[in-house]
């Protein structure tokens, strides 16, 4: 890992992601911000991959860039998590469907990805 680490810097990389797995189920990821931090550390838990998902076998994932949605992520540790994740994307469209939801509860940070017109309309308000 510190080869790796050294590797990112040297090369001007800005973000490193490291998805831990056992036996092809992924159970941890971390997140670096180079060259200075903050390293994050998530454990993950009830994990659905998109293989895994039988309505999604046969489609393509889409290549827009997410609105993005973070709730409950108001103390100084949450506001940290929440600047961790946001800018790992880039700026998305005015007319990007697309819509990750971060909703943090009792430190348990859950994820749900959705594309469909419908979120825009509740994306107003709550855009990060």
């Amino acid at each position: 890992m510190k080869e790796l680490a050294e590797a990112c810097r040297a090369n001007d990389v800005t973000d490193l992601i490291v998805v831990h797995e056992h036996r092809g189920t992924p159970d941890a990821l971390i997140v670096s911000h180079f060259p200075h931090g903050p390293t994050v550390y998530f454990t993950l838990n009830n994990v659905a991959l998109r293989h895994d998902i039988g309505t999604y076998q046969n489609t393509t994932v889409s290549e827009q860039y997410p609105h993005l949605i973070f709730d409950n992520f108001t103390s100084k540790l949450g506001d940290r998590v929440r600047d961790v994740l946001k800018y790992l994307f880039p700026v998305p469209k005015e007319d990007s469907k697309r819509v990750m939801t971060f909703a943090n509860e009792d430190d348990f940070v859950s994820f749900r990805y959705k594309f469909d017109s419908f979120y825009l309309i509740y994306l107003t308000n709550q855009l990060v």
